[in-house]
């Protein structure tokens, strides 16, 4: 009973924890009994969700040769090692460009595209303090908290600019990739997202950035169709994944899978709009999205959403 009791009241800890993030980072009150936002359906999966599949393609060592089973080796990005430690990382034969990642978290990655330049000690020492950290346990986020911290160095993907390149996100609910994200000026103060049809290729009205703001960019170029198909192979079996992808001359590169994407604490766009994607991802699950009482209220939004992407529903 006493065990009970502490499961209990730490399960309560957390869902406060996570009512008070979300409603400084959204400025709204979430709803966490009945989710219907895509913040709050993610808040939900944090809490509730307890798919032993999340932490192991959470897991960015443990996730590549489950993610070659089903699309194929040929897009999962060369590795040039896995690590215990830092100090294990053999640092005179690394090649001359390389990206250093740990497995167990989010945004525990340092681009090395010239170790000439690089300061071997600085990036070791960053490198060995996540591996001091339990991301899981710091953000509450369950997925995570099992994974056994280890490091990675992948072969460096450029861009067309020879920087970092373009990141293609592909949101997957009940096994459908139902939008296409492209985050352009990573690691700049040119950095935006925008949102396109993954089929289509077409821009969305939807999101913080919109195409019409940004008419440098053409668009994600062709092979971006490709990735319908991929996303769709990993994100079967889950209600809703966002599966990374990158584009290396015209051929697509996995990049990883997250389930808890932006933590419940990043609006992708509006209020509305994250009520209404909330709306897609129950729509897609075959769930309910709203109680029968205000279900009309955004059912415009909800339609629109849905006529942008309605090819996809017949794939």
């Amino acid at each position: 009973m006493a065990a009970d009791k502490i499961v209990w009241l730490n399960h309560l800890r957390l869902v406060r924890r996570r009512r008070r993030m979300m409603r400084e980072a959204l400025g709204y009150q979430p709803n966490l009994h009945h989710p219907r936002s895509f913040n709050e359906r993610i808040a939900w999966k944090i809490l509730h969700d307890r798919n032993p599949l999340i932490p192991l393609t959470l897991d960015k060592v443990a996730v590549r040769p489950w993610a070659a089973e089903r699309i194929g080796g040929q897009y999962i990005t060369p590795i040039v090692g896995v690590w215990d430690s830092a100090g294990e990382i053999p640092w005179a034969a690394l090649p001359q460009r390389f990206v250093l990642k740990a497995n167990h978290g989010s945004g525990y990655n340092i681009l090395v595209p010239d170790k000439a330049l690089a300061c071997r000690g600085t990036i070791l020492a960053q490198a060995e303090a996540w591996l001091a950290e339990n991301y899981g346990e710091q953000t509450g986020e369950w997925g995570y908290r099992s994974i056994q911290p280890r490091l990675l160095i992948e072969e460096f993907l450029p861009g067309s600019a020879g920087g970092a390149p373009e990141d293609y996100k592909v949101y997957v609910f009940g096994g459908r990739p139902y939008l296409l994200q492209v985050h352009l000026g990573r690691f700049t103060e040119q950095r935006r997202e925008l949102f396109y049809n993954p089929i289509t290729l077409k821009p969305l009205a939807f999101g913080r950035h919109r195409h019409a703001d940004w008419p440098d960019y053409p668009g994600p170029p062709p092979a971006a169709a490709a990735l319908y198909d991929l996303a769709a192979r990993l994100g079967a079996g889950f209600d809703a994944v966002r599966v990374d992808f990158y584009l290396i001359d015209g051929e697509p590169r996995f990049g990883e899978m997250t389930h808890y994407s932006g933590g419940s604490s990043v609006a992708l766009g509006t209020p509305d709009e994250d009520r209404t994607l909330g709306d897609l991802w129950a729509e897609a699950n075959g769930k309910r999205t709203t109680p029968k009482r205000t279900r009309a209220i955004n059912s415009s939004a909800l339609a629109q959403l849905l006529q942008s992407v309605q090819k996809i529903g017949g794939k």
